[in-house]
């Protein structure tokens, strides 16, 4: 383990870092050694890493000293920002941007060589100022400062689609129709969103079964996708596309029914869920192109199967998950 090249996972206890230190620490040759950061050192999820073998360390992201130390003597680190979280984009307070510019500083100053960050591109941008949304566009500024340090060996963008997750949470069901939930009055488990735009086939994403491979995959070749933004993607399709596997696999009757305005999507004053409506929003207004550019499964396919074959894993372990898949692994039951 000495020999191995230490990787830290900025926000290990979040959905996206607790994924790719799960798959890092995975590594058969155990190629890289994993470091956690989290804010308590003591809550399950946290102990749930250092039982996998990963090291966890405490720090706060606006205490600059505090992440340096933590990534002090990283060969690499993969940061994922929390535009959710209560502590940035408060009035008067740091926004994402600020803190992710702190955490770039940081990686600087502590000598890391290859940076990884969970950003997106700029719905500004995609959109020429029409439909911005701050948390897409907060993400993009993150990854394009760390870009322009010019310290790094390389810089990646790991960018990802829409969480297949998302419909395991019985709390935003609301918002989506209450599928896969709730029956309507109609007794249809109704997936009520706006329509994507484009061709519909949305960039869909299994963070737990996906994510964190693809971007084990890029650590094992960081160079190859140097500056590059990777679609993080497990399955390209529409929404009609997935109702109609959840109602194959489950035998439930479900549909999906359009909100025709995406302006009218309700999101109850919830922050995360105006995120939501205004990705929609700039989707529809970019003909579908959530990346500014055609959904792309094709590298995400070998870096997760190169990922996987560095877990030991083959055959149809080393492909990325279907939304058919998916289903009958988080539904069927």
């Amino acid at each position: 383990m000495s020999s191995s090249k230490l990787i830290t996972v900025y926000g290990s206890t979040g959905t996206q870092g607790g994924s790719v230190a799960s798959s890092l620490v995975q590594n058969k040759d155990k190629e890289f050694s994993v470091r956690g950061i989290t804010r308590n050192p003591d809550s399950d999820k946290a102990k749930a890493l250092a039982s996998q073998g990963v090291e966890v360390v405490k720090a706060d992201g606006f205490v600059k000293e505090q992440v340096i130390e933590a990534f002090r003597g990283s060969w690499g680190v993969f940061v994922n920002t929390n535009s959710d979280d209560p502590a940035v984009n408060q009035p008067g307070g740091p926004t994402e941007t600020d803190l992710g510019k702190l955490i770039v500083d940081a990686a600087a100053e502590a000598g890391v060589r290859h940076f990884v960050y969970s950003g997106m591109e700029s719905a500004s941008e995609i959109t020429n100022g029409d439909v911005p949304n701050a948390a897409f566009d907060e993400k993009h500024e993150i990854g394009e400062y760390a870009k322009s340090k010019g310290v790094f060996a390389t810089v990646n963008i790991v960018s990802p689609g829409w969480y297949m997750e998302n419909h395991l949470i019985k709390e935003i069901a609301p918002v989506m129709g209450g599928f896969p939930f709730d029956a309507d009055e109609e007794g249809y488990l109704t997936l009520k969103v706006p329509r994507w735009g484009g061709n519909e086939e949305i960039p869909f994403i299994s963070i737990i079964e996906d994510y964190g491979d693809i971007v084990h995959g890029v650590f094992l070749a960081p160079e190859k996708y140097n500056g590059r933004l990777v679609q993080a993607i497990s399955a390209s399709e529409t929404t009609d596309k997935f109702v109609s596997d959840f109602q194959k696999v489950t035998g439930q009757k479900a549909r999906f029914v359009a909100i025709e305005d995406w302006k009218s999507m309700e999101t109850y004053g919830v922050g995360a869920f105006d995120t939501v409506k205004y990705m929609f929003g700039f989707c529809q207004h970019s003909g579908g192109l959530y990346y500014g550019a055609s959904n792309d499964v094709v590298t995400a396919g070998e870096l997760k199967a190169r990922a996987a074959e560095a877990r030991g894993e083959s055959g149809d372990q080393t492909k990325l998950i279907s939304l058919e898949n998916f289903v009958v692994k988080y539904f069927a039951a």
